[in-house]
């Protein structure tokens, strides 16, 4: 094989590798339950001092809960979550803001963020809720891991196709 054609290749394996790599990571923060349940929503960051000010939002605006100097803050807290948000005071010590939420609605759907004022860092979660099954004896839907490796691979694929016919380009 050419040096060109090797290089080529190890090419398309490293774009291959890096796209697997950023769709996981992507869809790590993706959450999907059903009505009534309740999910923890991560928020970890590394190395910061128990005092940080975190800020907790739903799709931008809405207020879910900031925790200042160590407290957790619910005044002005938006409606949909008074009562519903727990926080875990213990670990912040260790950089852990995770939330959880309880007794979802289908209106707590939407884009979360955890916004570090120390650093202007944030996370980003995306919750989907879904109604409950009527029927206990329905097929379950597939896991999310299962829906993650399913695009996985169409992306792969669909990138691995491109290269292919890049690499046709250099052979003609």
């Amino acid at each position: 094989m050419k040096r060109r054609e090797h290089f080529l290749c190890w090419v398309v394996y490293l774009l291959l590798h890096l796209t697997c790599k950023v769709s996981l990571q992507n869809s790590a923060n993706k959450f999907i339950r059903v009505v009534g349940d309740s999910v923890t929503l991560p928020c970890i960051y590394e190395n910061q001092h128990p005092s940080t000010n975190v800020l907790w939002r739903f799709n931008v605006s809405k207020k879910v809960v900031n925790i200042i100097n160590g407290n957790s803050i619910t005044e002005k807290q938006d409606e949909m979550f008074k009562n519903r948000t727990e926080s875990f005071p213990s670990e912040y010590a260790k950089g852990n803001y995770s939330i959880e939420l309880k007794d979802l609605k289908l209106t707590h759907a939407g884009n979360y963020t955890c916004f570090l004022q120390k650093s202007n860092e944030e996370k980003k979660i995306q919750l989907f809720v879904k109604e409950k099954p009527e029927k206990p004896t329905e097929k379950p839907e597939k896991p999310i891991q299962n829906q993650r490796n399913s695009c996985m691979e169409t992306e792969s694929l669909k990138i691995m196709t491109f290269l292919i016919a890049l690499l046709s380009l250099f052979h003609v």
